[in-house]
């Protein structure tokens, strides 16, 4: 559902829900799926990860790298998770948690119950998305054509901000502004 309109004041108002009953992307895992939809520029995500869910072992052959590279907003709905960061501080997470947790983590389902988050990841975050647009404020655009070369689109434009504009960008920031291409 999207509806549009305009205000008194003459300002573009906007109202968008989406079900994630009926999600745009599903990734199933051998423990687990995702359904995200994709509302007011982000991605919304729920996730059921049944017992046996672990990051490294179910996501880590087809995301190709060491440890999770997605930075996650999230709010655990039931279940309970354990998260340890490649500097090997760890986190247990339960219900009502709303947690933030950055690039660099494994992450697995503890106990026999399911874990089931909500995830607000930035933009077009998820794993395994296609292809994917930078934009830096000055209107120039970087683009890859799949998740695979996310590094290098991170390079282009860690080195137009500081060559063109003399500031830096962290990964983090180029990852949460990412959208599909």
């Amino acid at each position: 559902m999207l509806a549009t309109g305009t205000c008194e004041e003459d300002t573009d108002m906007t109202l968008e829900a989406k079900n994630l009953d009926q999600p745009e992307d599903k990734r199933s895992f051998e423990h687990g799926e995702l359904l995200t939809v994709r509302v007011g520029g982000s991605t919304i995500g729920r996730a059921v990860f049944r017992p046996g869910w672990r990051w490294s072992t179910d996501v880590k052959p087809t995301a190709g790298t060491s440890s999770c590279e997605l930075a996650h907003t999230a709010v655990v709905i039931s279940g309970r998770m354990r998260v340890r960061m490649n500097d090997g501080t760890e986190a247990e997470f339960g219900p009502g948690d709303a947690h933030y947790v950055s690039p660099g983590h494994d992450a697995w389902v503890i106990g026999e119950e399911p874990l089931v988050v909500i995830d607000f990841t930035g933009p077009a975050q998820v794993a395994g998305a296609g292809a994917q647009v930078a934009c830096h404020p000055c209107g120039v655009e970087f683009r890859v054509g799949r998740s695979d070369q996310i590094d290098h689109l991170i390079a282009a434009v860690q080195e137009h901000a500081s060559g063109s504009h003399g500031h830096d960008l962290t990964r983090e920031h180029i990852l949460s502004e990412l959208q599909p291409g």
